[in-house]
């Protein structure tokens, strides 16, 4: 099902925001810009036709088809529009768009040359606290936890949409949506038919994509295919602020190694069987060479990716608009890696993680004023990765461990969610889901909310849930050993949270506005060198999130758009085993898109992205090297220039797109990780 979720917006006053001086703050810009809204507001507000559009229609938070302001938590919408007006070229960058969202470009050590994306911070470099869906299918990873973002099938230009889940959402997708959920959702292959070519090259980088769309009666099909090649970040750091002293003959002078080729087969088939019955089919495939790790360490290796999935889906819409749906899916996660340590010695790093998902799902209307779905999978997870499990036979005996052996995960859940219109300005959702696994055993992740429209376009939420995340491939192996010689004295549990959620949503002449005030309570964190630190505990961390965030959509005119996302939050925390909880949030995150239409020809865009201060988690790692430090506030602006014009019966578009535009050599989650400078690329698109 695919449903339009942009909403219209109607014109308002015309106003400007432009860039900041060089010498002038990234922070005084945004905040300036963001100052026109709230001004927008009062007079807004004062339309006498304030409600003249209804709210964007949303499918991911409750497995129901819902408009936004009856939703039972908070979500961001992000359509195709805005991210070809951002100038988005790497999926992960979609996100800084999103209030309260951390990006990190390249985060990651080991394995994965990538970037970090997490709600609010609170992670590590794989992120496991947010649930990634693709069309409804997870691409969480089974070993290390979080996505791989370059290493997933899925090209931007098909996707037709991206919905957030701001907060916990165990209630419908179970453990690991437990500080969010991501649902990408491509374009149905009736609204992709033709032909499609798109090329891009610039500094670092190039790109090539190919699409092709047809028809066969009542069977839809289109094939995708890109090729990518991305040399990233700079080898030396241009004049980093390091804050400590450190020779300069070490890593903290050189950036990671994260140079890729990235090669993309996707297609999709939908074929109308009858008035009632559809069944869709997709395949893909993503591969290439890969650079990871740090320079001077034994980390650093060139792997080789091959990545695939195959999905099948089965819809029946019912009476009363039920609908009934049977999904399955097998995904390969699979590297090729050989890494020389220092020691001179070749270890096989070879990973390759199969999942195998099926799930039933069926929602119907119990009476006038209720809606139900429910369902239940379950899931098979097969894990091979000999250097990841129980690398050293010193601690981890290889006649009690075999770590040549593939590892299993199976999962089983029942899920449901209630919608009761109790009157019809009130509604109340109900929900949770229950979960086994093999891993900790059996959850119930419960959610209550309920979202009054006290004024026509003016809605109040409330709503508390709870949610869990479940240990990773890669904590459950490193634990196993303890536990069997009595190291450890208690048993790895998942994380747990409890959030409570008070948004309000208003809908006024030209301008959607979007707030809400959350406390998120955390216990049971995993702490991978609790064992030592913790009194034999590896789940020892606990910590409190409380803050504020807002997303303001204006339509200043006919031709004139601004989006405003600000993000305030504040974390209080023991940390146990030696975390810095404490600090690993940014205080403030801030992002600005304005966008212009010149004219039928001409468009242009400026993108403004701003995270605070921070001190993420497994930098402290190593106290020997000097890696208790913050990572300094980091702003970037961003610009884009398009001309649009019409190509035989199709139409196409030349684009110039600037990342960078102050050259500004900031630095992302490590000491080692400094984006490139100003770069830019131009992007012909034609569509015939």
């Amino acid at each position: 099902m695919n449903t339009n979720i942009t909403t219209r917006l109607t014109t308002g006053d015309r106003q400007q925001c432009r860039p900041p001086h060089a010498s002038t703050s990234a922070a005084f810009g945004l905040t300036g810009c963001a100052l026109l809204f709230y001004a927008g507001l009062a007079n807004a507000a004062s339309s006498e036709n304030a409600y003249l559009d209804e709210m964007p229609v949303v499918l991911s938070v409750s497995r129901l088809s819902q408009p936004v302001d009856e939703a039972p938590a908070a979500v961001t919408v992000i359509d195709r529009e805005t991210i070809r007006d951002a100038g988005i070229r790497e999926l992960s960058e979609v996100f800084r768009l999103v209030p309260g969202m951390v990006v990190g470009y390249h985060a990651s050590r080991f394995y994965a040359s990538d970037s970090t994306v997490a709600y609010h911070g609170l992670t590590d470099t794989y992120a496991r606290s947010m649930q990634v869906l693709i069309d409804g299918r997870s691409v969480y990873s089974p070993l290390f936890g979080g996505v791989i973002w370059n290493d997933i099938p899925v090209v931007i230009d098909d996707i037709d949409r991206i919905e957030v889940i701001r907060g916990p959402n165990s209630a419908s997708y179970g453990a690991n949506s437990f500080m969010g959920v991501i649902n990408i959702v491509t374009r149905h292959s009736a609204e992709e038919q033709g032909r499609f070519v798109s090329l891009a090259a610039g500094r670092n980088f190039s790109e090539g994509v190919a699409r092709y769309g047809g028809r066969s009666g009542d069977l839809t099909y289109r094939l995708t295919a890109s090729l990518t090649n991305n040399q990233g970040e700079d080898p030396y750091i241009d004049n980093p602020d390091l804050r400590i002293n450190i020779p300069s003959d070490l890593v903290w002078t050189y950036n990671k190694f994260d140079d890729k080729k990235i090669r993309q087969l996707n297609f999709r088939a939908d074929q109308r069987i009858n008035s009632t019955d559809e069944l869709e089919l997709q395949l893909g495939y993503n591969g290439g060479d890969r650079q990871s790790g740090e320079v001077g360490s034994d980390t650093a290796a060139a792997k080789v990716a091959d990545n695939q999935f195959e999905l099948a889906r089965w819809k029946r819409v019912l009476r009363d608009d039920g609908e009934l749906s049977v999904q399955f899916y097998h995904s390969q996660e699979s590297t090729r890696t050989t890494i020389l340590d220092t020691g001179g010695h070749l270890n096989n790093a070879d990973v390759i993680a199969r999942r195998y998902d099926l799930e039933v799902q069926h929602s119907f209307s119990p009476s006038a004023q209720t809606r139900l779905v429910w369902g239940g999978s379950v899931r098979l997870d097969k894990v091979y990765a000999p250097y990841y499990h129980y690398p050293d036979t010193n601690i981890y005996p290889a006649a009690m461990f075999d770590k040549n052996k593939p590892q299993y995960f199976q999962l089983s859940r029942l899920f449901g969610n209630l919608e009761w219109r109790a009157r019809p300005d009130l509604i109340f959702n109900f929900g949770a889901m229950a979960e086994d696994n093999n891993f900790t055993g059996t959850d119930i992740t419960p959610r209550i909310a309920a979202n009054w429209h006290f004024l026509p376009g003016q809605t109040l939420r409330l709503s508390n849930s709870r949610a869990t995340r479940t240990p990773t491939d890669f904590e459950k192996v490193r634990a196993d050993p303890f536990l069997v010689l009595g190291a450890l004295t208690k048993k790895l549990v998942p994380e747990r949270v409890n959030s409570t959620d008070i948004g309000y949503l208003g809908n006024f002449n030209g301008l959607n506005i979007d707030f809400r005030v959350f406390r998120d309570e955390f216990s049971d964190l995993i702490v991978e060198n609790g064992a030592s630190l913790a009194g034999n505990n590896l789940n020892p961390g606990n910590a409190v999130i409380k803050g504020f965030e807002t997303r303001l959509q204006w339509q200043i005119g006919a031709d004139t758009r601004l989006i405003y996302a600000l993000s305030h939050s504040k974390v209080s925390s023991p940390d146990q085993a030696g975390q810095a909880y404490t600090n690993s949030v940014p205080t403030n995150i801030q992002s600005l898109m304005l966008t212009h239409r010149l004219n039928r020809h001409w468009s242009a865009s400026l993108i403004g992205y701003q995270t605070g201060e921070t001190h993420f988690l497994d930098t402290d790692s190593d106290p020997g090297m000097g890696r208790g430090y913050f990572i300094k506030t980091a702003h970037r602006w961003d610009g884009r220039l398009a001309y649009r014009f019409r190509a035989d019966a199709g139409r196409g578009e030349f684009a110039l797109v600037v990342q960078n535009l102050a050259d500004d050599r900031y630095l992302e989650f490590r000491h080692d990780n400094q984006p490139a400078g100003r770069t830019a690329w131009l992007n012909l698109k034609l569509d015939l």
